[in-house]
């Protein structure tokens, strides 16, 4: 069968693989395993109740000094009187290409067409230039609106008459035709 030689052969590889796979472990001692640390992070945080309750704002009343007077609609502004005094300034008709800035002074928008179409009558009437305008994101708006004129002075001078005589507090826009 096999030979004393051979039998010694491989008694010596079992020996040799024996000692390579478990020398080490014997030789190296106790072992210890690296444990890390872990901090465990919450699945929900933790909160305070004061927080989470929602605070309570009181509203802070408006000074009467801070508010604006565009309360007044065409439907509320008095009638122009035809006993006043006050006219528009004179002005020359004449036709005139615009390649500058233009002007207007817009009194208002109203949702009732009827006031704002007899309003137009009577300034028209006092030597005013009126015109009206749709308005709004549906048309269901009229502005009222006074000009045009290239000076924005002269505009801006004819805005005490309109306010005497209508109530309204008007503002001077660019205006493109």
């Amino acid at each position: 069968m096999a030979s004393r030689l051979q039998n010694r052969i491989v008694g010596s590889l079992i020996l040799v693989a024996l000692a390579v796979i478990i020398l080490p472990d014997v030789l190296d001692g106790k072992k210890t395993e690296a444990v890390e640390d872990f901090e465990t992070i919450p699945l929900k945080p933790e909160q305070s109740d004061s927080l989470q309750a929602p605070t309570q704002f009181e509203p802070q009343p408006v000074a009467a000094s801070e508010q604006q007077n565009d309360e007044v609609t065409a439907d509320d502004a008095p009638i122009v009187d035809a006993q006043k005094q006050v006219k528009a300034p004179q002005r020359e008709m004449k036709s005139v290409t615009l390649n500058g800035d233009a002007y207007v002074i817009q009194l208002g928008a109203f949702s009732n067409r009827d006031s704002v179409l007899a309003l137009q009558k009577q300034l028209q009437d006092k030597g005013f230039a009126v015109f009206i305008e749709p308005g709004g994101s549906q048309g269901q708006l009229t502005k009222l609106m006074v000009g045009p004129d290239a000076s924005k002075q002269a505009l801006e001078q004819q805005l005490s008459a309109l306010k005497e005589l209508t109530g309204l507090q008007g503002k001077v826009l660019s205006y493109k035709p």
